[in-house]
Parts: structure tokens; sequence; C-alpha cells
């Protein structure tokens, strides 16, 4: 092995990167739907293994190449978006698709060769502040430049709920930071020539991954999920596709096509009929006439909860156009309302349009009209329910912003989505598993509805009740499960995984100092 081990170190320019890139395409596979996550530690320690020289600029190329090649595995999905409107967008693909992943893959890669320098000169520190310098790349990654904290290392865990638990304590982040120890200490312990002393200390890497899921997993050991009295939910997902959904002489069935979901026959009456994202393509607050009559659907002292989108004049008339969930009662009066506010770059609004429209880009949902943001966070109060933090699509996949500082709790997360955009791929499960992890890190139930995607009610653990998958048409019948008391991670979200990974980075600074000093 250690022959092989040396060729493979030995390898450089394209053959290294190639390795490494494939190396990471490997580790995508980790990821919903396939959740193959023996893979992503086989990836990882084979990253460690090839690139255990000294961290000079081969050693990032050679890490960039790795996360590189994770994001466009893993990622490749949003290029069929920008199929949709094949005419305006078609040749657009290799963007997304090949030029995302190169600033994407400076942060996870950025930050883990930044920690392999600090470490100095022995290879088995470099492989013990991996873990760290990665977390706080990715961390980073959630909030630079608007964050697209998508497939956190965290996420491979996101059909075993046992291990899902740990989120709830340290969040999706300090469960990827612990993985990722892991296969560090699993990296030691077949590395050649690691001393014997360190192979036994490095067993306590994997061995406290193992005790943090057993952990976490014991907080499942329960009766079943208690429910909220007096609420039933009925989610729509007509699935749609993208194609169809916005054409003029379609409109009036696809509306029809939800109304006949929402009154299908049910072993027990709705109290809330939920639609999903832009399920209404007129506008609702504008129309007495459409308001009237899908008041009827709106069960007695409950609602109709949908997503349309609204639109505003100034003093001056300027437009303004949103995206926003409306709930309906059975008098057909708005008693709730809420404008999504996290917007997706270059889909719901262009960056820099007055610089970037001249060059004939434009924003794949809406054109040359962008949305405006919303606001703010604030729980919206629908009748019959617990106060809902709502969640429109893009929104779900971002832990530090569920419920901001000086916010109160909310007793639900209500999530309504397209994923339609995406068609049949990895995208639409991806963007469930992220939202699985929103309800454990907060200890709080889900209810999801997708024009196409993953509709599901999900408990406060992470565990799903009850669920329609990508592609079917239906609806997903049950009770609503109860708010757990605020989790460890709702307290303090990132902060103690952020603030011990720069300690250790700062550490290792000083230490690597006394090192060259000596």
């Amino acid at each position: 092995m250690h022959h092989f081990l040396t060729r493979l170190r030995d390898l450089a320019g394209w053959r290294r990167a190639l390795l490494a890139a494939l190396l990471g395409a490997l580790c995508a596979a980790a990821q919903a739907p396939l959740y193959l996550w023996p893979l992503a530690f086989v990836a990882f320690i084979a990253l460690l293994l090839i690139n255990g020289g000294k961290p000079g600029w081969r050693s990032f190329f050679t890490i960039y190449a790795f996360v590189y090649g994770y994001f466009v595995a893993g990622l490749y999905w949003i290029g069929i978006s920008f199929f949709v409107d094949a005419e305006r967008f078609a040749l657009l693909v290799p963007l997304p698709v090949l030029g995302l992943p190169l600033l994407l893959a400076l942060f996870p890669a950025g930050g883990a060769w930044i920690a392999q320098r600090l470490a100095g000169r022995s290879e088995i520190y470099r492989i013990l502040l991996f873990p760290v310098g990665w977390t706080l790349g990715e961390w980073l990654r959630s909030f630079v430049l608007t964050g697209f904290p998508w497939n956190l290392i965290g996420y491979i865990w996101g059909d075993w709920p046992a291990a899902m638990q740990s989120a709830a304590v340290f969040g999706s982040h300090g469960l990827g930071a612990l993985t990722l120890f892991a296969a560090a200490g699993l990296t030691l312990l077949i590395r050649p020539g690691t001393s014997r002393r360190v192979r036994i200390a490095a067993l306590t890497l994997p061995a406290a991954l193992i005790v943090s899921i057993a952990a976490g997993g014991l907080r499942l050991i329960q009766a079943e999920p208690e429910t909220v009295a007096g609420v039933q939910l009925r989610l729509v997902q007509p699935s749609l596709p993208q194609t169809l959904k916005w054409r003029d002489e379609l409109r009036q069935k696809n509306l029809q096509q939800h109304v006949d979901l929402s009154v299908a026959p049910a072993e027990k009456a709705p109290t809330h009929i939920i639609w999903p994202e832009t399920a209404i393509p007129y506008l609702l607050d504008e129309s007495d006439v459409l308001r009237t009559s899908l008041a009827r659907l709106a069960p007695p002292g409950g609602a109709l909860i949908a997503g349309s989108i609204r639109r505003s004049f100034d003093a001056e008339q300027k437009l303004a156009v949103y995206n926003s969930l409306f709930a309906l009662d059975e008098a057909g009066e708005i008693q709730a309302r809420y404008d999504k506010l996290h917007l997706v770059p270059f889909g719901e609004y262009l960056p820099f349009r007055r610089w970037l429209a001249p060059l004939g880009l434009d924003a794949l949902a809406v054109g040359s009209v962008d949305f405006s943001d919303g606001g703010p966070a604030s729980p919206v109060a629908i009748p019959g329910l617990p106060s809902s933090r709502v969640l429109i699509c893009y929104e779900a996949i971002f832990p530090a912003e569920i419920v901001p500082r000086g916010e109160a709790r909310p007793g639900l997360l209500l999530n309504i989505t397209n994923d339609a955009w995406f068609g049949y791929s990895s995208g639409p499960y991806q963007h469930f598993a992220a939202s699985r992890f929103r309800a454990v890190e907060q200890g709080l139930p889900l209810a999801r509805a997708a024009n196409n995607g993953v509709s599901a009610i999900v408990d406060s653990y992470g565990r799903v009740i009850a669920r329609l998958d990508l592609d079917e048409v239906g609806t997903v019948d049950g009770p609503l499960p109860v708010a757990l008391p605020p989790t460890p991670y709702a307290g303090w979200g990132d902060w103690p995984v952020v603030l011990f990974s720069m300690a250790l980075l700062l550490f290792a600074a000083l230490l690597g100092r006394r090192q060259r000093r000596g």
C-alpha cells in the first residue's frame, strides 16, 4: 500500500487534478437521493492520503479539484432549469453547471488549505485541521454573496433520523465537522508511518461520531409523536411541468387541478389546505371574484394557504413584484400574507442588472422585472395554526435565517416550493433533505407543499409522517406534530462550532510559529 500511495502522491498536473475531481464526484453520491454515505468517507480518506505532501499550491489545487468535482456532480441539476425556456437560456447552461462550482469550491477548498498551511510541517496536524478549515469555509459559503449552503457534508445523514439528531445540538455545520473528523481519524489509522500511539488516539475520532449519533438517536426513543389538537393538514401537489405552468391558455385548467385535489375525499376532513409556491396564476389580492370563488375551499375556522404573485406601486407608480403566500378564510378575506425575503439570484432577480442586462442576461423566472424582497422574517399568524415561519422555496436552505435573532420562536415551519424547474433529478430530493434538517435544528414540525418535488409532513425530529415523491400527483393528509422545546442549536446557532474552529486554527498558528522558531 505504501508503494501505491507514493505513486498517487507523485501524480502531477492534469492526472492529479482528474483523480481529485473524480473523488469529489464520488463524494457527491453520499448526498440525496442516493445517500451512499460510506462513499464520502472513501473519498475524503483518499484525498487526505494523496494530499499528504507539503501544503503548497499543488495541495490547494488538489483540494480545489476535489471540491469542484463534488459540486459539478452534486449540482448538475441547476442546468435543467435553463431548458424551461431553452430558446433564451439553453446556451448558458455551462455557466451554472461548470461555472458556479468554480466559485463555490473556493470556500471549503480555501478554508481547508489555509488550515493545513497553519499546521506547519506535521502531516498529522494537517490531516486533523482539514475538517476545521473545511467547516469554516462551508460556513462562509452560507452567507457570502447572499449565500448558497447547498449539500453541506452533514446532509449525508439525511436518510438516517438517528444521525440527524446531532444537528439539534451542533447544527448541520457541526454534524459535518464531526463527519470530517471521523474521516480524518480513519485516515490516520490506515496511513503508512503513523505511530501506534497516534493510531490509538485516532480511534477516538470515529468513536466520537458514533457516540454522538447514538446519543442523538436516543431522542427518538419515545411514543408516537404528539399532534396539535384540532388541526388536520392537506398538502396539494399537482406536479405541473414548468413548461406548462404559466401558459395563458392553461392557467384556468392548472388552477382547477388544485381545486379538484383540494376537494378529493379524505378520511378526516382537513382544517387547512396548503397549495405550493405560485399555485395561483393570478393576482389573488386584486380579484374579489377569485377570492370569493376560492373561499369555499377554506374549511370553517381554518384557511386555504397558497402561493401567488403580488404587486404594488409606490407614490411614483414604480412597480414592485413579490413572491408571496396568502392565507384565505371561508369569507374570502386574506388573513395573513408573507412576501419572500431571500430571493434567488439569477432566478428571481438579476444581480448587477445595469451591467449584465446589456449582455443579454436575464432572470429565469421573471425576465426583465425583478422580484422585490419582502420581510421581515417574523412568524405569520394563520387562523387555527401555531405561529408559522413561512419559507418560500430557496429560503429553507439557510440554517441561520430560520429564526433570526430578536424574532419570536414559531411553532411551525411552513415551506411552499416549486421544484418543477429541475425535472426528474437529484435537486428536489436535496432540497427536501435541507428542509428536514431545519426541522431537526429548531425542534419544529415542517409542512412542505411542492408543485412538484417532495411534499411532506415532518415532525420535530425530522421523521417523515407522510409524503408524496417527485412527479406524483395527489395530496398529503395528516395531523400537525407538536413543536419541541427550543433545541440547543436554536439558542446558540453556529457560533460554538465557528468559535471552536477559529480557536483551533489560532492554536495551530501559534504552534507552527513556535516550531519555525525552534
